[in-house]
């Protein structure tokens, strides 16, 4: 049987508007300390749970964090999302999760921005040029941190560095002896979108080293499927026009590339070698574990989540914060 602010107010022997400032955290009622604490141990005692809506109505705020990722399909995402539960529970949040198929699909619910019942709002952000366009015209009120897309203007964002990733996967390879490295991406290169790190690390290598840029696109997709496709088309070609090594966009495209490639009797690494990015777990179950860049979603929710809470506490002045992450060669079987 739920608990009611009256009765926690007859058994700590105080009023109920005392109990209400207590426990919503009312520093400027000045309770006495000793009050508080009491208030605090009767709710305990008599295992009071606030009722979130009603509190939510009282505050105007809703003690909800909202997470607008690309898909669960990658483990990257998954391990985004566990982590903002986490802090956010820790913090006294709920996360209402918000989610969509593929990397074109997240533009769709953005309107929600100028009405969504959360106090704020961790996003991941891809850089195309038109939603970044159409979310600074949405009259959002709601402080959000984007991820994983460093962008210009006066927001808040976290991101990876992702063309020095772009650059060590780039020399690996090149160190390996590979001449004829091609790209699979999603993205056709200068296509509705800043210059994509990864590709213009991986163009900047093929500038120094005299090779002939070959980017093999999928489709707007990161799956598994989606490198296994450019797997099949590898397969077809004469042995002697297949690239020598393929950098993927990330791991699950890599993951797809790597299986294809087998399923076409072409050998990994000794016919082509294949280099991912991210670092889920899923590519170190390979027969051979991949070769990769990796990344750390957890340090990423967790940058962006502290920013948030600054926002959060009602800090609008301090300047937009801009963390650009670290990534790591992780060099295993495919190169």
């Amino acid at each position: 049987m739920s608990v009611s602010i009256r009765e926690l107010a007859e058994k700590a022997g105080v009023s109920p508007g005392t109990v209400s400032h207590v426990l919503n955290g009312n520093t400027a009622a000045r309770i006495a300390p000793a009050t508080q604490d009491r208030v605090r141990r009767a709710a305990e005692e008599m295992g009071y749970r606030p009722n979130r809506m009603a509190r939510s109505l009282g505050r105007r705020r809703t003690d909800t964090i909202g997470l607008l990722i690309s898909g669960l399909k990658n483990p990257f995402f998954v391990e985004i999302m566990e982590t903002a539960e986490r802090l956010a529970m820790n913090a006294g949040y709920s996360v209402q999760l918000d989610s969509a198929p593929s990397i074109n699909g997240t533009f769709g619910g953005h309107s929600k921005l100028s009405g969504w019942p959360v106090d704020g709002a961790i996003m991941w952000g891809i850089g195309s040029e038109n939603i970044a366009t159409y979310l600074e015209q949405q009259d959002s009120s709601i402080p959000v941190v984007y991820l994983g897309a460093a962008r210009s203007g006066a927001t808040d964002w976290v991101s990876f560095d992702y063309f020095e990733g772009g650059r060590l996967a780039m020399e690996h390879l090149i160190g390996r002896g590979r001449r004829r490295i091609a790209l699979v991406s999603p993205y056709a290169f200068g296509e509705d979108r800043h210059e994509e790190p990864r590709h213009a690390a991986y163009m900047d290598a093929c500038r120094r080293t005299g090779q002939t840029p070959n980017v093999l696109l999928t489709d707007a997709e990161e799956t598994r499927q989606a490198g296994l496709r450019i797997a099949e088309r590898i397969a077809a070609l004469p042995a002697g026009e297949r690239p020598d090594a393929l950098f993927c966009h990330n791991d699950m495209i890599a993951i797809g590339v790597y299986c294809g490639l087998l399923r076409g009797g072409i050998r990994v690494p000794e016919d082509v070698a294949v280099v991912g990015f991210d670092g889920v777990v899923d590519g170190q179950f390979l027969e051979r574990p991949l070769t990769t860049i990796r990344t750390s979603g957890e340090d990423l929710c967790r940058h962006a989540f502290d920013i948030l809470s600054l926002r959060l506490r009602g800090d609008r002045e301090t300047p937009p914060r801009q963390i650009v992450l670290p990534t790591e060669l992780t060099i295993g079987g495919t190169s």
